[in-house]
């Protein structure tokens, strides 16, 4: 696997020395060892440039607070500002009183089991949080005819990946086994549980054409859904102000590890995604909105396309994505991010 360091070779050999004696023991860093100590020196390079107003500001997260409720039913509770998605899932799992393991996936301001309103990229102050929660299980056989099943997968950053699309025509709409929500949990006797949504996609397209998937999906549970509308939550206090939701210092966006940040600081993504989404078109033949945002979002600790292209490779290695490729997405990153500098 490609690495990067900024240390020389013979940099690498150090000496450990006694403080009393000056006598030591030679050190032999890895390449991989001198690259972490490069990067966590970048970082917190930029982060002394930073005023100190600035950097309280990425420290501290803003004090919100959001609306949610069980998709198939139950009461109103309330929850603070979250740190991460798994703070989130937390909360949400503590103030609804059910098993964090539990929590597929959620959904903005609808019960529904719609993915256009999926719960993956901006929150706003005053959006309503339906969690969506397991339910019946099943399993299914179906017989991969095509190259491609024809599903978009989707993963929830908590161990949770599910089906986010279905394309019309293709072999999973004309099985009916698999529906916009289910979990995929095993193929065969391998745990899908815990695997982010490229490795499960990976693991399918492994089936050979003609061979049989053997799937344990798990459904969302429902209730009443039918029968509630679309909803907000109250009225936005006068203590956040219109401006606050514009520039974005209302708004939280969850990135793909499950971290979180104010949008205001990364409103570069939304147009570098579609681009590097038609890059991986162009070179690997396929489409996917998830895939590029963990691309871009890889870039957010690293200040040269050498840790970029290093990054990439050993945590999306699997791909065998060609240097093209990630130099293009990289060039994709600095064009957006200079844009966006020259707006602010």
């Amino acid at each position: 696997m490609p690495w990067f360091s900024f240390r020389s070779a013979s940099s690498r050999h150090k000496e450990l020395l006694d403080p009393d004696t000056g006598t030591g023991t030679p050190r032999t860093d890895t390449p991989k060892d001198a690259a972490k100590e490069a990067k966590e020196s970048s970082k917190e390079s930029r982060k002394k440039t930073l005023k100190k107003g600035e950097r309280e500001n990425l420290e501290k997260p803003k004090d919100l607070q959001f609306y949610t409720q069980l998709a198939h039913g139950g009461s109103t509770k309330r929850i603070n500002t979250f740190l991460s998605l798994k703070d989130l899932y937390s909360k949400l799992a503590i103030e609804l009183e059910i098993d964090i393991r539990k929590i597929m996936f959620c959904t903005l301001n609808t019960p529904k089991i719609d993915m256009r309103h999926l719960l993956s990229g901006l929150v706003v102050y005053n959006d309503f949080i339906f969690v969506h929660i397991q339910g019946q299980a099943r399993q299914v056989q179906i017989k991969k005819e095509e190259k491609a099943l024809g599903i978009t997968i989707t993963d929830n950053s908590m161990g949770c990946c599910f089906v986010k699309r279905i394309k019309p025509g293709s072999v999973a709409e004309k099985s009916g086994h698999i529906h916009v929500g289910d979990q995929l949990c095993k193929l065969g006797d391998v745990s899908l549980v815990g695997c982010r949504h490229y490795a499960v996609a990976a693991k399918l397209r492994d089936v050979p054409v003609g061979g049989m998937l053997d799937l344990l999906l798990v459904e969302p549970k429902q209730g009443f859904d039918s029968n509630l509308c679309p909803r907000r939550a109250p009225a936005i206090p006068s203590t956040v102000s219109s401006d606050s939701l514009q520039d974005g210092k209302a708004t939280v966006r969850i990135k793909s590890d499950g971290s979180v940040q104010d949008a205001v600081t990364c409103s570069w993504l939304e147009a570098a995604k579609l681009k590097v989404d038609d890059l991986l078109e162009a070179y690997m033949g396929i489409r996917d909105l998830e895939l590029a945002c963990t691309l871009l979002e890889t870039s957010d600790d690293n200040t040269t396309k050498e840790e970029f292209s290093a990054e990439i490779n050993e945590l999306l290695g699997e791909f065998g994505f060609p240097e093209d490729f990630i130099e293009g997405v990289w060039t994709v990153i600095e064009e957006e991010r200079e844009k966006a500098a020259a707006k602010n």
